[in-house]
């Protein structure tokens, strides 16, 4: 649902967004890539879930911040270009876009680590 709202909005939004939507497509893709990869591999190992949490929790936050910055800029570049006011939101939507929203590709991976190296040592080891 929430994926299907972002790629609505970036197949309505005009090429001179491209530098926010393509971005964002791309996350949301690997939002959906790392929701298929941990259900699937929760089935047949439940702590998959739990050791992928934090990591798959920041891979949406980013997205959806992504789409909150993609809808602002959308309504600045409609606004006055000249105001101090929104060329620091766009300036601050492509800083996010190009420094932020990268740190998804980490954090999938980190997720698709997988849950063994999580449950290696003994509790009497700690």
């Amino acid at each position: 649902m929430f994926a299907s709202e972002i790629r609505n909005f970036t197949a309505s939004a005009g090429a001179d967004l491209g530098e926010f939507t393509q971005p964002l497509n791309a996350a949301v893709d690997t939002l959906d890539d790392l929701t298929a990869w941990l259900l699937d591999r929760a089935q047949n190992n439940p702590n998959e879930i739990g050791a992928a949490s934090v990591e798959y929790l920041h891979v949406f936050g980013y997205t959806a911040y992504a789409y909150m910055w993609a809808r602002m800029a959308k309504a600045v570049m409609s606004g006055d270009a000249e105001d101090d006011f929104y060329t620091s939101k766009l300036a601050t939507a492509r800083f996010y876009f190009a420094r932020l929203l990268p740190r998804i590709h980490s954090l999938s991976a980190s997720a698709k680590a997988g849950s063994d190296c999580l449950y290696e040592l003994q509790a009497d080891q700690f």
